[in-house]
């Protein structure tokens, strides 16, 4: 089977090593490579990849639904005392309005995709997260 290459100018590939813009988060390190607010023509609030060391812990609560794709590592989600553990291939769904709890168990990296409003949500939390990096 031959493959052709084709130029595929609406493809975008994204990649952590060539992410910029990192924040810090509650001892991990986040970065959208992809949100509402910077490509308006966006159907997902935010696309990105978060790295957090083992021992990493976050309370949450998302005003939009939020999914988790682990890549490396193993971590633990909580909500309303019931935990699940995720490991590489494994995902996490979060509904909008959900409280919980992440705990990384391993240094753990994951891809996050969140639906829209994430932009309207996050846009002063993630000025104040700049910031601080800086």
């Amino acid at each position: 089977m031959n493959m052709q290459i084709l130029n595929t100018p609406d493809i975008r590939k994204f990649t952590a090593a060539s992410a910029q813009d990192w924040m810090e988060w509650s001892g991990a390190k986040l970065v959208d490579v992809l949100n509402e607010d910077e490509v308006p023509t966006a159907k997902l609030g935010a696309v990105g990849f978060l790295r957090a060391p083992r021992g990493a812990t976050s309370d949450f609560i998302f005003a939009y639904d939020e999914v988790l794709v682990v890549t490396k590592g193993r971590c633990t989600v909580a909500s309303r005392d019931a935990w699940q553990t995720a490991g590489p291939g494994d995902v996490f769904y979060l509904p909008a309005g959900t409280p919980g709890s992440f705990n990384a168990i391993e240094d753990v990296e994951l891809v996050y995709v969140a639906s829209s409003p994430y932009g309207a949500v996050n846009r002063t939390i993630r000025a104040v997260l700049l910031d601080a990096a800086e």
